[in-house]
């Protein structure tokens, strides 16, 4: 006997229904992804399979994707916005999300429609000049390539955002910055029309944010983010007021494209990117259906150190400590010996490089046995550690071959990270090299004739091996400081601090290193301890001496202008990029309205962004 229409419609209801991941009346959020910022993942929320005799409504993706232009996070948060603090029980949110660290409009808006960094779209100025934005489209492209049905709407405030990234999209319109006008036209718009992704884009934040000041102490500033929090009241009415409400599933979020310039109190200045009020952004993620909030908070900063160190400058200041030549040879090392260098190392901003962010230096040396940096026989054999964009790197040259150049990740932010390269000679006879960021094994450029492959996204694990001939011995005086060399010039000009510099003759593990590297001092708990042939504290505060409390009394002389200051500041403190990964970023949004609307993201997009939610 055939089985009934009804049971084969419920049947098919049911696939359905598992294709869709449950997106069914009542069934709430779970968090994806989660176990980087916490330790231990949500609880997800299974879905009991439906009843097969009953009649099964399924609620159709909807996104409305609300931008303010300038709403630093930790203002809107102050502010105690109604409307938006009123979804909160119901959202995924965070007051500390972070944009680019250039901190251009459109270099975040772009971001934030993309769902890729300004390493791939290339758009870092206002006017979007030498993007690649056909390259890497906006998400309502890859959409349309997928479900061309799928209507979508865009209503920007600023006319430059509808000029260049709204590709893709059935309706567009601008408004000429008038930020209500537009939010009528919207209301309106939303009532009545069939599209699946609504957006808008108001600049009255940032508009007030450039005029006053970036925080709510400035009156402007806050009515600003007043003015907004009502408008996204009647926005979110008007969701709600559509006559086919019940039968759709709505993604509310809610953000702002970057923050903006505001200088805190000190105590409010912990020196990482979360102090950095140009990153400041929130995001919140709100739906009906979940059933608690999930607030995702500042993640681990770093430890506390106090002490006062020198400020090492460049040219023409050449801040530079020398051993004497007698002392400097005994960390010649030879052939045979493996040694382990580690220093701690707090960079300060570079003027010269605002348009490449503040900690970005090309190529200088901050401290070697080496006479010259950079590369080429020439230059001579030896070590150094350099800085290379806004990472670091151990370069190593020996008799007869250019050098290798080992690049660490990326170490920004006014707070002291630890910086370690082990050489080891294994009983192959062959040398080996190892470096470490904040006690973090972690090679992020190609290496050597073979490679190793890594990227600042994904650091490689890897040993670095030497060529055969692999003598480093000079006659170079051991140095901290400037040095002459491979420098580009303003854009290389140092600007450090440094302490507790070590040389060890011997290869540290990476447990040993892993575990010691974020200590502010070494002792003879240390398990290397008897190892220790130079030891610099570097913290004697006053004088043109730094003296070493190792067995050779290796002391450093210093000469050119240079400074001791006190400093109060943190130490192995994650990078701007890792933090990226525990908040929510721009570039992560448009990768949640893909998976929102059920939309796998394909490899050769090379999408930035990761998933926080889904249905």
């Amino acid at each position: 006997m055939g089985m009934s229409y009804s049971k084969i419609n419920n049947r098919i209801n049911y696939k359905r229904m598992k294709t869709l991941k449950a997106r069914i009346l009542g069934v709430s959020l779970f968090v994806l992804g989660f176990a980087a910022s916490c330790n231990s993942e949500f609880d997800k929320v299974i879905p009991t399979a439906p009843d097969l005799n009953s009649n099964i409504k399924y609620k159709k993706p909807k996104v409305l994707y609300i931008i303010a232009d300038g709403a630093r996070g930790v203002s809107v948060k102050d502010a105690q916005p109604t409307i938006i603090n009123g979804l909160l029980p119901k959202s995924i949110y965070s007051w500390n999300g972070l944009n680019d660290l250039n901190t251009t409009n459109a270099a975040n808006w772009a971001d934030m429609i993309t769902g890729v960094k300004k390493e791939k779209h290339r758009v870092t100025t206002e006017d979007f000049s030498g993007n690649k934005l056909a390259e890497y489209p906006a998400i309502f492209q890859r959409i349309k390539s997928i479900d061309p049905k799928i209507r979508m709407a865009t209503f920007a405030s600023s006319d430059v955002f509808k000029t260049n990234l709204t590709t893709g999209v059935d309706v567009s319109e601008s408004f000429a910055g008038n930020d209500e006008a537009m939010k009528v036209r919207m209301v309106d718009f939303i009532k009545t029309d069939t599209a699946s992704l609504v957006l808008g884009e108001f600049t009255g934040v940032d508009v007030a944010g450039k005029t006053v000041g970036y925080d709510i102490s400035f009156p402007a500033y806050r009515n600003a983010i007043t003015d907004f929090d009502k408008r996204v009241g009647e926005l979110i009415a008007a969701v709600k007021s559509r006559p086919t409400y019940d039968a759709e599933n709505w993604l509310i979020i809610i953000t702002s494209n970057k923050g903006g310039q505001y200088t805190l109190p000190a105590t409010a200045d912990d020196k990482t990117v979360f102090s950095n009020t140009n990153a400041n952004t929130f995001v919140i993620f709100h739906n009906e259906a979940m059933t608690k909030p999930t607030f995702i908070s500042k993640p681990f900063i770093g430890t506390p150190v106090t002490g006062r160190a020198i400020r090492f400058v460049g040219d023409p200041d050449k801040s530079q400590g020398l051993a004497t030549p007698a002392t400097s040879a005994n960390f010649n090392f030879g052939d045979t010996s493996s040694f382990t260098i580690s220093v701690k190392v707090k960079k300060n901003k570079n003027p010269q490089n605002v348009s490449r962010g503040d900690y970005y230096y090309q190529w200088p040396s901050i401290l070697g046995k080496k006479a010259r940096s950079g590369w080429g026989e020439k230059e001579g054999p030896g070590w150094e550690f350099s800085l290379l964009d806004k990472r670091w790197r151990f370069f190593i040259s020996g008799k007869g071959w250019n050098g290798y150049e080992i690049v660490g990740t990326e170490i920004d932010g006014e707070t002291w990270h630890d910086l370690t390269a082990v050489v080891e000679r294994k009983p192959d006879g062959k040398k080996y090299v190892r470096i470490y960021t904040d006690g973090i094994w972690g090679v992020t450029n190609n290496v050597g004739v073979t490679g190793v492959g890594g990227s600042i996204a994904n650091p490689a694990k890897k040993e670095v091996e030497l060529p055969a001939t692999n003598n480093m011995d000079n006659n170079a005086q051991l140095r901290v400081g400037w040095v002459d060399g491979e420098i580009n010039g303003a854009f290389g000009r140092i600007d450090v601090s440094l302490c507790e510099f070590r040389v060890f003759k011997a290869a540290l593990t990476e447990a040993v290193v892993k575990q010691y590297a974020c200590e502010p001092s070494i002792n003879q708990s240390h398990p290397n301890w008897k190892d220790l042939v130079g030891y610099w504290p570097m913290n004697d505060g006053t004088g043109n001496r730094i003296v070493d409390q190792g067995p050779f009394a290796a002391d450093f002389t210093m000469s050119g202008i240079y400074t001791w200051n006190t400093y109060n500041s943190l130490i192995c403190s994650p990078s701007g990029s890792n933090l990226g990964n525990l908040v929510p970023k721009n570039s992560d949004i448009p990768t949640q309205i893909l998976s929102w609307f059920n939309i796998a993201r394909q490899d050769k997009w090379a999408l930035d962004g990761k998933v926080w939610l889904a249905l």
